[in-house]
């Protein structure tokens, strides 16, 4: 198993799952984009940003796993840039009748990317069979942290596709979660989500995803991997994060009193 990623290989994570992590080292907010090859199908989930440095090295590793015409799906879980701004340079590069998925929600923002592929709108539990028969649930997580927010399940793996959730601040290469990662997770979430029903409605729909099905690894869309002996640990540990900080310490300097707490 490896530990670390660099900028020239996908790493298979399980089976069929490849790991696409580009460095943002001055910013250490790594992105993760993944790719999932099942027969002569694939998918990428949350193809990642338009700025070439990061770009080119996403393309680099998909075309070491397979020929870029297999990809006939590219997921995007929620609308933010540094995810979504890729998907007008990949629809080049991969099958002509490739469909972009989204929530709902987010439908309406992700179409201003520019590209031309048809965009499928998702809802909760909706789910997409590829290949062999793979099939992908997807699961609305919303204000966490958009309205227009999900996380995908690959039944076959048992991998969670987090996107925010259980993000990081890392700007090291390691594939999986280290000693430090509960502080770098408590900074991440801490600053991105501003509701704690959120973040509580998303843990509990992961736990019970968990309780029926089993989760083997989350795969978030930055930071580090947390494979299934641990994962337990960092779903209590998110249970009691505080989030909203930054509201509090600007109503706390305008001497601002919240109606309600979170």
């Amino acid at each position: 198993m490896k530990d670390t990623y660099n900028d020239s290989d996908a790493i298979e994570i399980a089976p069929g799952v490849y790991h696409l992590g580009v460095q943002d080292i001055p910013n250490s907010f790594n992105n993760i984009p993944y790719l999932i090859v099942d027969g002569g199908e694939a998918v990428v989930i949350d193809p990642g940003s338009a700025k070439p440095e990061f770009f080119n090295v996403v393309m680099k590793k998909i075309r070491g796993v397979i020929d870029m015409k297999k990809i006939k799906h590219i997921i995007v879980q929620h609308q933010d840039p540094d995810l979504c701004a890729a998907i007008p340079l990949i629809e080049k590069e991969v099958h002509p009748d490739v469909k972009v998925y989204a929530p709902l929600e987010a439908k309406v923002l992700v179409q201003h990317y520019g590209f031309t592929s048809p965009m499928v709108p998702l809802d909760d539990d909706d789910e997409l069979t590829f290949g062999n028969d793979r099939t992908l649930q997807f699961i609305m997580t919303p204000y966490c942290h958009f309205v227009g927010s999900m996380v995908t399940y690959d039944f076959k793996t048992k991998s969670l596709f987090s996107s925010d959730a259980f993000g990081g601040f890392t700007g090291k290469s390691s594939l999986y979660v280290e000693v430090e990662y509960p502080a770098q997770l408590s900074a991440f979430l801490g600053q991105y989500l501003g509701s704690k029903k959120a973040l509580e409605y998303a843990l509990k729909r992961i736990e019970k995803l968990d309780d029926h099905y089993g989760i083997e690894l989350i795969c978030p869309q930055h930071g580090c991997l947390i494979p299934k002996g641990i994962i337990a640990a960092y779903i209590k540990a998110a249970h009691e994060l505080h989030v909203g900080g930054e509201v509090d310490a600007l109503a706390a300097k305008h001497g601002i009193k919240l109606k309600h707490s979170q």
